[in-house]
Order: C-alpha cells, then structure tokens, then sequence
C-alpha cells in the first residue's frame, strides 16, 4: 500500500497526493449514493455497459478510471448536472471577476503596491474604531 505522500502513476502520468485524495472521496461518494438508492454494483455496471470491475475501481478512487465512465455512473444516479456544473462559469468568483476586469491584466515581480500618489499602501493611517474615536493602526507590510 501507498503511502499518502508518495505519487502515483497511472497511463496518464503523475497523480498527486491531494489530486487523489479528491478522487477517492469521489469514489466513496459514488458508492454510498448508489448504496442510499439500494441499486446494486453489477445492476450499475449493466445500465452503465461496463463491467462490475469498473465500477469497483471507480467506487474505490482509482485514477485511471474515465471521466466517461464518471459521467456515465452520475447519469445512472440522476447526478448528470453536478458534473455539468463542475466548473460552472457562473460559481467561478475569480473567473467572474477576470471578466469584469477587477483584476489587473499582467502581474509581475514582487513590487509594493502602490496608492493613486505613489505612496506604499504600507504606511500608518487613521481609521475609524468602533468608538468613532480615530486611532492609528498599522497594516499588513504591502497592504
């Protein structure tokens, strides 16, 4: 047995440790759904056209397993859109984000930002408390 650090190798190539712990928890996943609708492997395997193996190696997070074979396990279980809407565009913060144009185009080297004035974001202000006192705070070194 693999330790959890080790790397697999599938035809594919690496898998790492925490791209295979995802995998196995799809798998665990995928068993106790088929388990919860009280249909059997090999009943799964028919629906699906694989063999009862197959679907023992997707149960069990084997890397080598298709997304086809997936997506065919999801549609047996009426779990198809959850696989469409993996990486939907519209629950992608950072990409929605990107599109809006709040991020900067082109990201380089490891300069302090700086404000409108040219001043290092990391200088003391004055702030608010909660007092409606004003009081000075230091901000994180880049901020």
């Amino acid at each position: 047995m693999k330790r959890q650090t080790e790397m697999t190798r599938t035809k594919g190539g690496v898998v790492h440790p925490p791209v295979m712990r995802a995998i196995a928890k799809l798998g665990a996943d995928i068993s106790v759904a088929r388990r919860a609708r009280r249909i059997s492997a090999q009943n799964l395997a028919d629906r699906m056209g694989v063999s009862r193996g197959t679907i023992h190696r997707l149960e069990k997070g084997e890397a080598g397993v298709s997304i086809n074979t997936l997506g065919m396990a999801l549609a047996s279980l009426g779990m198809l859109g959850r696989l469409a809407g993996l990486v939907d565009q519209a629950s992608d913060d950072v990409g929605l984000m990107i599109s809006r144009g709040k991020l900067p185009g082109r990201v380089s080297g490891s300069r302090s930002p700086r404000n409108v004035d040219g001043k290092s974001f990391s200088s003391p202000r004055l702030t608010s408390t909660s007092a409606g006192t004003d009081a000075k705070t230091e901000e994180p070194e880049g901020w």
